[in-house]
């Protein structure tokens, strides 16, 4: 591109060369070399205006950008959350209804079988132990079925608490059955208060008492058992006034699918591992061999 001298060469030239007509005059190609330079110049001012504007231009939309990102993933994040908070709503809901239903299975049955019998003296009778207040062990065979179905349909472990007042026999021996069945109800009440709010605790039979853990993991229900053992060996006796020995317990644990894929599996390694406890001196917790 061809630059020509602007018009402001010959004022250029009358004005530093009026004063004085003696002296030479400068060089033409100069002057216009520095006309097309100085022209060069404006022309990068103008470039260079344009490119500021344009910077601010692109940092205010980054801005923006930025802006309307964190704005987005904030409601995709709450979004999320309450995705999550429904869901484990639901499920809960759903679980609560499945157990409700299938007590109502059970209560539908046992009405079925004892006709004969008022309804509210049916529903306590078949599936509560009069003396202890916990489940009973009709109660607790199918209890027991229907949750391990349920961890095989959702892939979760399932736990298994056996457990035996320990010499039993010489208690009642010593202070007589109406004191042993003070222990019993005791227990009962312990059970019932210190299990969890899904735990579903039994009385297999005698002084032997059964709890299932819905969902809970090896560690989880060896813990929990641990736990009842320290409860019972602190519960304050009496009978008639008088101040019975403390007892203890020995306590057989077994989880699905490390111990058993069935309920009798699952009793049998539990109780094999009570077995075991007792062998070894009582009062201790031991956990089933796989």
């Amino acid at each position: 591109m061809t630059i020509e001298p602007s018009t402001n060469l010959t004022c250029v030239k009358t004005k530093f060369y009026q004063a004085d007509e003696d002296e030479p005059e400068p060089n033409p190609s100069v002057l216009w070399e520095v006309e097309r330079l100085r022209l060069k110049l404006d022309k990068f001012k103008q470039e260079k205006a344009k490119l500021l504007c344009t910077q601010k231009t692109l940092t205010l939309q980054t801005q923006t950008l930025s802006a309307l990102v964190s704005e987005l993933t904030q409601k995709l994040e709450a979004e999320r959350c309450d995705r999550q908070q429904s869901e484990s709503i639901y499920q809960f809901l759903v679980m609560n209804l499945l157990r409700e239903k299938a007590d109502l299975e059970i209560m539908l049955d046992t009405i079925v079988e004892h006709s004969d019998l008022m309804e509210e003296l049916l529903h306590e009778q078949c599936i509560r132990d009069p003396l202890t207040g916990l489940f009973n062990r009709r109660y607790l065979a199918k209890s027991l079925e229907r949750e391990l179905c349920r961890a095989q349909l959702t892939e979760r472990s399932l736990g298994l608490i056996m457990l035996d007042v320990d010499h039993f026999k010489n208690f009642n021996d010593s202070y007589g059955h109406e004191a042993g069945d003070v222990v019993l109800r005791e227990l009962g009440w312990l059970l019932k208060t210190e299990s969890g709010a899904l735990d579903i605790a039994c009385r297999y039979g005698g002084e032997e008492f059964m709890v299932i853990l819905p969902e809970a993991t090896l560690e989880k229900t060896q813990q929990q058992a641990e736990h009842l053992r320290q409860q019972v060996k602190g519960l304050n006796l009496t009978y008639l006034d008088q101040d019975l020995p403390r007892v203890s317990i020995s306590v057989g644990v077994a989880v699905f699918p490390q111990h058993g894929l069935s309920g009798t599996q699952l009793m049998q390694a539990a109780d094999a591992a009570l077995y075991q406890g007792k062998t070894q001196g009582r009062d201790r917790v031991v956990i089933a061999t796989v």
